[in-house]
């Protein structure tokens, strides 16, 4: 078995927490027959000194979340997502792994709530595994996510080699804020959904404005306001942190990806252009 999943990139700005885009740079992990009972994992790309090689592997742990026994399975690991980046790579491994694990399996289920419990939040999972834009919630019943109708953007993210570990970049976020500030940020998240939806990309200028977590993330994300600044004369909307950062996410016309990341090539030691993944999880 084959199985691959997209990077994302969460909150997109005001949608804290909730928001998300699936974005075409995936991990793959191809299942088989190992030489002995045990769990063997072989890694290769991002991530070779950090992740675990045995049963104790992220994907191993969410492929047996999902029912499914590894005993006796080689897990052979093809990371290209950077790790404590922003870019959802944790999300990635654990989309990829529930889902594969329900294929081999054969069962029928959501991964959605297994991949949750792995993750911690739906917001990266539920990208990794519909793919596009995707909303998702949590109610009593459990966490749910639908894939809006379209993402009528590419984009350009920043990678800067220091990574940024999602508990401290929650850490700086404050237990409470000011009424105006929730009530600014929650219509920037209505006014994003609506352009992106409508297709009319000139209201991302505003809707791009964050008073929710971006302005208590920025200390340990300088290469937000780095790029903010260069972004003049560029096909641009605007840049948000990647998820919790430290990549920043630069917004860019329709066809503009290139360009842009090639106008930005220097002001981090990656700049990637980043079509939308319109497929999340794919097994073969």
């Amino acid at each position: 078995m084959h199985v691959s999943a997209p990077a994302s990139a969460a909150n997109l700005g005001p949608g804290f927490d909730c928001l998300a885009v699936a974005l075409e740079l995936r991990n793959e992990v191809t299942i088989g027959p190992g030489a002995g009972d045990g769990v063997e994992v072989t890694v290769e790309g991002e991530g070779v000194r950090a992740a675990s090689r045995g049963a104790e592997n992220l994907f191993v742990r969410a492929f047996r979340a999902a029912g499914a026994d590894a005993r006796g399975l080689r897990f052979a690991m093809r990371n290209r997502i950077p790790f404590y980046r922003g870019l959802g790579s944790s999300a990635a491994t654990i989309s990829a792994g529930v889902a594969a694990g329900l294929a081999w399996t054969g069962r029928e289920a959501d991964p959605l709530p297994a991949a949750v419990e792995l993750e911690g939040h739906p917001d990266n999972v539920a990208a990794a595994l519909l793919g596009g834009l995707t909303l998702a919630w949590t109610t009593e019943a459990g966490p749910t996510a639908v894939r809006l109708a379209s993402c009528p953007v590419d984009f350009a993210v920043a990678v800067p080699d220091d990574e940024l570990p999602t508990k401290l970049a929650r850490e700086a976020l404050p237990q409470t804020i000011a009424h105006a500030d929730a009530a600014h940020t929650t219509a920037r998240a209505a006014l994003l959904v609506a352009a992106l939806q409508s297709g009319r990309t000139e209201l991302l200028r505003d809707a791009l404005d964050d008073r929710l977590h971006e302005p208590y993330r920025a200390p340990f994300v300088p290469l937000l306001a780095l790029i903010r600044g260069r972004l003049d004369g560029l096909p641009v909307y605007g840049a948000t942190i990647s998820g919790a950062g430290p990549s920043v996410l630069v917004w860019c016309e329709r066809g503009a990806g290139a360009a842009v990341a090639e106008s930005l090539a220097g002001v981090a030691p990656r700049v990637l252009p980043l079509a939308v993944a319109e497929a999340g999880v794919e097994i073969s």
